[in-house]
């Protein structure tokens, strides 16, 4: 990466792993635009393909012949993709880069330096995941800062709203703080979305779900309001609605993305099989959400201190 340590530590670029596919220049575009926002430069970077666990020998065979691919048309994929960005952001920051390695190892070693990272969301589903692979879900794996899964036709932040779903806890900290940073940076609206199950009685299926204010409810959404003040004092002109969803939190922030330009949630990173298996919120979004999905990565045992959360950079999320 072109650029000093000193600087690239004091201001991280923002980090796009591209692959010479359509999808991949747009999301390169769409983290262009996002960089200028954010004052920050651009790191293009092409690697060569995850293609997930299979050791058989024809997976063998094609790995080969994807390293060979790689090495012919790398150069051109990072010439092409930063002309892009530069008709589209003359001024901005714009560095490449090309690596040998697997595209999972190559972007998780990126986020250590990066503000965040981003790449075209490959097709994601539980059962195509643990037979085959996917670099968005294996590089979140091991990600060290917050990781967009890009997906549809924008190029550039909009005026849409910015939809986050937290759980009222400390840990809901960093994904909060990274929504209300880019509302505030992109001037949209920020939608906060509370869910939790409930249990509906077997003869009412048919009729709405009334939500019980109880007083453990009351307490959470107290609880919740006092996450979400602290943020607003710092983001005063963003426009905030806090929304609650009696339905899971994959369903309840699916619901709430539709016509959204952004939703953001925690990942707690979890075994392998589990992650892939047992259908965590960020699954769900990455399989069913038609909009981008910002992931912030977070291990089991931390819990975040929504006080103290370094926006858009390292670790952080809600517990979703």
């Amino acid at each position: 990466m072109e650029g000093s340590s000193e600087t690239m530590a004091d201001n991280p670029p923002i980090v796009v792993g591209v692959n010479g596919s359509l999808e991949g220049l747009r999301a390169a575009r769409w983290a262009g635009a996002v960089a200028e926002r954010l004052g920050v430069s651009l790191h293009i970077l092409t690697a060569t393909p995850y293609l997930g666990r299979n050791l058989s020998d024809v997976a063998a065979a094609v790995r080969a012949a994807a390293i060979v691919d790689h090495r012919e048309t790398a150069e051109l994929v990072l010439e092409e993709t930063k002309k892009s960005v530069l008709e589209d952001r003359p001024a901005l920051v714009v560095t490449t880069a090309e690596s040998t390695i697997p595209a999972n190892e190559a972007l998780s070693a990126a986020s250590a330096t990066a503000r965040l990272l981003v790449l075209a969301c490959d097709d994601v589903t539980a059962l195509g995941e643990l037979l085959i692979g996917s670099t968005t879900l294996a590089t979140l794996v091991h990600s060290k800062c917050p990781i967009v899964a890009w997906r549809g036709a924008s190029t550039a932040p909009t005026h849409q709203p910015i939809v986050v779903g937290v759980d009222g806890c400390a840990s809901d900290g960093g994904a909060l703080g990274v929504a209300f940073e880019l509302a505030d940076r992109f001037g949209a609206p920020l939608r906060v979305v509370y869910s939790w199950s409930v249990e509906r009685p077997a003869i009412a299926t048919n009729q709405p779900v009334q939500i019980q204010w109880n007083a453990s409810t009351r307490a959470q959404w107290r609880r919740l309001n006092r996450v979400v003040d602290r943020w607003r004092v710092l983001h005063p002109h963003v426009e905030v609605a806090v929304v609650c969803e009696p339905v899971k939190p994959g369903r309840a922030l699916e619901i709430q993305s539709v016509g959204a330009q952004l939703v953001v949630v925690g990942s707690r990173r979890r075994n392998r099989t589990t992650q892939r298996l047992f259908g965590s919120t960020s699954l769900h979004l990455l399989h069913h959400c038609s909009a981008p999905v910002l992931l912030c990565p977070f291990d089991e045992h931390e819990r975040y201190n929504e006080s103290s959360a370094p926006p858009l950079h390292g670790h952080a999320g809600s517990s979703t």
